[in-house]
C-alpha cells in the first residue's frame, strides 16, 4: 500500500509542540494544548460516524485545503492526541500489509475503539512506522485507568504505558526515558513536560475540572511561533470537553458531544450556544463571542 503524496503533504506540519495529559483521580480527565504557528486556522466539531460521536480538533492546510485532526474523543471515553515526536527520523513512504501508520492508529483509536485492550490488539497486530518524511507519537487513553503513548521503533513497535495514575507526552521520543527522572530528560518539550507533570503530581489530591485546566495553564507555550493556540479538556464521564483559545484560560467553553452544542461557560458577559455538529465552528467565530 502507498500512500498518496496530498496525505503525506496534509500532515507534514502537524503540530511540533503540544501537550497531552491523562489523569485518573475520583474520575478521568484528558487535556491538550494545540500549539501552531497563527496563519492556520482551526475549528471543533461533533462528528456521528458508525460507532457512535466523536469530538476532535482540527487544523486547516492552506495549501491542500482540508481539515486535518489532531487530537479527539469518542463517546466511549477514548481519548487520543497525535503530536510531533522530535527528533525526526526517517520512516517509509509506502506500507506492507503488516505495518500502520502512528497516525493511522490515532484514527482508528478514536473512531471506533471503547478501551485500550482493543487498542493493544490493534497494536499487536501491526508494526508502527512513520512516515517518510513525518514523525509523530500518540497518546490514547480509556476510562477505566489505561493509557498508552504508542511510537515506531526500529522493526519493533515502542510502547510506554501509564505508571500509576497520569501519564503526559510533549515532544520527546518518550521510550528513550521510560524510568528516568523528569530533571534528566533532555528534548523538545521536556520544560513543558515537567511544568505539566509537577503541576499535576502536586493537586493530584484533589484533582477535578479547576486543576485539569490548571495543568494546560502550566503548559502554556509562549513561544512567539508555536505559541498555544487552543486547549482542550475532556470529562469522558459526562462526555463534555471545555475548550480554551488562544492561551486564554480564563474564558471557557464548553461542548456537550450528546447534543452537539457548544456555550460559553466561564468567563462571559453574555451567553451563547450554537450546534457544532458537520461543520463545527472555528477559532475566529469564537472569537466573535468575546
Amino acid at each position: 500500500m502507498r500512500v498518496s503524496a496530498s496525505i503525506v503533504f496534509l500532515l507534514v506540519s502537524i503540530s511540533i509542540a503540544c501537550t497531552g495529559y491523562a489523569v485518573f483521580a475520583d474520575k478521568a480527565w484528558y487535556g491538550m494544548n494545540f500549539d501552531y504557528p497563527p496563519e492556520s486556522n482551526i475549528r471543533f466539531n461533533v462528528a456521528e460516524l458508525e460507532n457512535g460521536r466523536v469530538f476532535t480538533i482540527q487544523f486547516f492546510n492552506n495549501d491542500r485545503m482540508i481539515w486535518v485532526p489532531t487530537a479527539g474523543m469518542n463517546e466511549h471515553g477514548i481519548f487520543s492526541s497525535l503530536q510531533y515526536q522530535c527528533p525526526m527520523i526517517e520512516g517509509t513512504a509506502s506500507l506492507s500489509e503488516d505495518q500502520l501508520y502512528i497516525y493511522q492508529l490515532y484514527s482508528r483509536a478514536v473512531s471506533s475503539c471503547t478501551s485500550i485492550d482493543e487498542i493493544e490488539r490493534i497494536i499487536e497486530s501491526y508494526e508502527l512506522v512513520n512516515m517518510y518524511d513525518l514523525t509523530l507519537h500518540t497518546l490514547i487513553a480509556d476510562l477505566s485507568g489505561n493509557a498508552l503513548i504508542a511510537e515506531a521503533g526500529d522493526g519493533e513497535n515502542l510502547i510506554t504505558r501509564i505508571n500509576g495514575h497520569w501519564i503526559v507526552m510533549t515532544n520527546f521520543k518518550n521510550a528513550d526515558f521510560i524510568n528516568t527522572p523528569p530533571d534528566e530528560i533532555v528534548g523538545v518539550g521536556d520544560e513543558r513536560y515537567r511544568r505539566a507533570l509537577a503541576y499535576i503530581e502536586q493537586h493530584y489530591s484533589s484533582f477535578g475540572l479547576p486543576e485539569a485546566i490548571g495543568t494546560l495553564e502550566a503548559a502554556l507555550n509562549t513561544d512567539p511561533v508555536w505559541s498555544t493556540k487552543a486547549s482542550m479538556i475532556y470529562d469522558p464521564m459526562e462526555g463534555t470537553v471545555y475548550i480554551g483559545i488562544d492561551g486564554d484560560l480564563e474564558r471557557i467553553w464548553r461542548v456537550s458531544m450528546d447534543e452537539g452544542i457548544i456555550e460559553t461557560w466561564s468567563g462571559f458577559t453574555k451567553e451563547r450556544s450554537t450546534s457544532v455538529r458537520e461543520y463545527g465552528i472555528t477559532v475566529p467565530e469564537m472569537r466573535t463571542w468575546i
